[in-house]
């Protein structure tokens, strides 16, 4: 009975590998047609062979999206990065720009005093009152003193209030506590020049002899009498001028020609020794 069943086995086996050959053999022959069979089997599996392609293209689109969105993502985030790291070297560039202008013009105006400077920066200012007092990055140890004068290339500042070890405070001219003497350019009448207390940033001068003669347009310099600043220094150009009850003095309203709202840097005028 075994035997019997072994030799039906080896002949289904031969059988089937025949039939798997011929078959090979038949649909590897050029044809003009599909058989029968075949053309029922692929118009079967059409429709499913159709969703599986375009679920494959679907997925396939799918993962080429997320990819390309991360590579977007990562990119952006470089190309960010980059971004402010160039904004902030042109952010340098034009501070150092500006500060080396400041230096050209320092060293000319330097060379045109006579007395001794000392460069500073400004590092802070008064938080009630920005046109009052200004802090700057030079004290005793520098060799600054209460009573130094403070200037610019464009003008007088105001004079050294109070000092430490490292920093100093500086009176501006605009403050009504502050006075300096001047000289009316045009003509060289002296007048002393003080802040005004009636408009912020703005100076007075009052005329020191009855028959001084200002007029709108004149321009107000140092006159070095004081010793504090050098001479002939810009303080400022009169706007206006009032005359007294009796007309018999007269108030210049002047304005400075530095803009006080924007020092960065300042001179100190050393004493001679």
């Amino acid at each position: 009975m075994f035997q019997q069943i072994l030799r039906w086995k080896v002949i289904l086996i031969v059988i089937v590998v025949l039939a798997i050959v011929g078959t090979i053999h038949y649909t590897s022959l050029p044809r003009e047609r599909l058989t029968f069979v075949e053309e029922l089997w692929r118009d079967a599996l059409s429709p499913l062979q159709r969703a599986v392609t375009r679920v494959s293209r679907f997925l396939s689109r799918q993962i080429t999206a997320l990819r390309d969105i991360r590579y977007l993502r990562q990119r952006n985030e470089e190309l960010e990065a980059l971004v402010f790291e160039l904004q902030q070297q042109v952010y340098f560039l034009k501070e150092y720009e500006r500060e080396n202008e400041w230096l050209r013009e320092a060293l000319d105006f330097k060379s045109d005093v006579a007395h001794e400077l000392l460069a500073s920066e400004v590092i802070g200012r008064c938080p009630t009152n920005w046109i009052s007092t200004i802090t700057i990055n030079k004290g005793r140890s520098h060799g600054v003193e209460p009573g130094m004068a403070v200037v610019t290339n464009g003008g007088i500042v105001g004079t050294i209030l109070e000092t430490s070890r490292l920093t100093s405070t500086v009176l501006l001219s605009t403050d009504p506590r502050s006075a300096a003497g001047g000289l009316v350019q045009s003509t060289g009448d002296l007048v002393l020049v003080e802040g005004d207390p009636d408009s912020s940033g703005m100076l007075v001068a009052t005329p020191l002899s009855r028959d001084a003669e200002v007029v709108p347009g004149d321009v107000i310099v140092t006159s070095g009498l004081s010793r504090l600043f050098p001479k002939k220094l810009p303080i400022g150009e009169v706007i206006e001028v009032e005359s007294s009850s009796y007309g018999l003095s007269f108030t210049a309203h002047v304005r400075p020609f530095v803009d006080f709202t924007r020092l960065e840097y300042v001179f100190v005028v050393l004493r001679e020794e």
